[in-house]
C-alpha cells in the first residue's frame, strides 16, 4: 500500500511539478528544468523520491524530495538524506534544497531535519526541510489556485471547528471547479481520494466523487492493472504448484514477479496449463 502512494507522489510531481515546487521550496520565482534520473546510479542505495534540476531566483540548484507515507524505519531520515546529498552534491556540483513531505498526521514528529557534528577543527552540517502536511494550513492552499497541491489538501489542518466531514467536502468541491481539463480533473480527485485515505474513511470520498469520474483516471487505471498483473502472476503459479515440484515452481515465481508486461504474463498463464514439464515454463519465461 505504501508503494501506492509513493507511485502517486511521484504521479503528481510529473504533472504538476511546477506548483508543486514553488510549494516546497515556498518560492514564487521557481523555473523546473529537467527531471534528473538518479535510478542508474549505484554510489547511493536507491532511487531518490524526487529530483529536479531547477533554477530558484535566477541561480540553478537541485531540487530534491523524499516522500514518506509514515516514519523512515530501515534507516533514519537524517542518515538517509545525508546520503542523497552528499551524492547529488558530488555529481552536480549545485546547491541542493532538500525536503522530506510527511503524509501521515503523526509521520514526522521527532524528524531533526539534519546532521551536524564538530570536533577538533572537523565539521560537517546537513540540513534539510521537514514538512509535515497536517501543520500546513489547508484552506490557504485551496485557495491558492494551484491544481496540483489539491490531492494533499485533505491531509492538511482544516479550518478551525470544522468537522472532517465538511474538510473532505471542501477540498472536494475546490477539486470539482478548478479550471482544469477533463482528464486533469479525474487524475486530481483520484489523487485526493488516494490520499485522504491515509487519514479518513475511505467511504467519505467514495460517497462525494462520482466513481465514473474517478475511472478516467490515469492512477485508477493503473491500479487495476497492477491488481490484475498480481493476480494473473497467482493463478500461473498455481496452476504450475498443480504440475510440478513446489520448491521448482517458487525458483520460478522472482522472474516470474519481475515481468511488467501484462500481455506477456497472460500468454504464460495460458502456457502454464499446456506445459508438458517445468523445463518448458522456464524456456517459456526467458524467451
Amino acid at each position: 500500500m505504501a508503494q501506492d502512494y509513493d507511485n502517486m507522489g511521484k504521479s503528481l510531481w510529473a504533472d504538476h511539478a511546477l506548483d508543486l515546487s514553488r510549494f516546497v521550496l515556498d518560492e514564487e520565482d521557481v523555473e523546473v528544468i529537467e527531471d534528473l534520473d538518479t535510478e542508474q546510479q549505484t554510489i547511493i542505495a536507491r532511487q531518490t523520491d524526487i529530483t529536479k534540476r531547477i533554477r530558484v531566483n535566477n541561480q540553478e540548484a537541485i531540487l530534491h524530495v523524499e516522500l514518506q507515507l509514515r516514519d523512515s524505519t530501515d534507516k533514519p531520515m537524517w542518515a538517509r538524506d545525508a546520503q542523497y546529498q552528499g551524492y547529488l552534491v558530488g555529481e552536480y556540483q549545485l546547491p541542493v534544497y532538500s525536503h522530506v513531505i510527511y503524509f501521515h498526521p503523526r509521520a514526522g514528529r521527532n524528524d531533526p531535519g539534519g546532521y551536524a557534528y564538530e570536533w577538533h577543527g572537523y565539521e560537517h552540517a546537513n540540513r534539510y526541510k521537514v514538512i509535515r502536511l497536517i501543520e500546513i494550513e489547508g484552506q490557504a492552499v485551496l485557495e491558492m489556485q494551484a491544481p496540483g497541491l489539491l490531492p494533499l489538501t485533505p491531509l492538511m489542518k482544516p479550518p478551525t471547528g470544522m468537522d472532517p466531514e465538511h474538510w473532505v467536502q471542501a477540498c472536494i468541491d475546490t477539486t470539482r471547479v478548478t479550471p482544469v481539463d477533463q482528464q486533469t480533473q479525474a487524475d486530481l480527485l483520484y489523487a485526493l481520494y488516494l490520499f485522504g485515505s491515509i487519514a479518513y474513511d475511505p467511504q467519505l470520498f467514495k460517497q462525494r466523487i462520482p466513481e465514473e469520474l474517478m475511472r478516467e483516471s490515469k492512477g485508477y487505471q493503473l491500479e487495476r492493472e497492477i491488481i490484475l498483473r498480481e493476480n494473473t502472476i497467482e493463478n500461473t503459479l498455481d496452476l504450475l504448484a498443480d504440475q510440478f515440484h513446489a520448491e521448482t515452481v517458487s525458483a520460478l515465481a522472482p522472474a516470474l514477479r519481475k515481468i511488467t508486461d501484462l500481455q506477456k504474463l497472460k500468454q504464460l498463464h495460458l502456457a502454464a496449463a499446456r506445459v508438458q514439464n517445468i523445463e518448458a515454463f522456464a524456456q517459456k519465461l526467458i524467451d
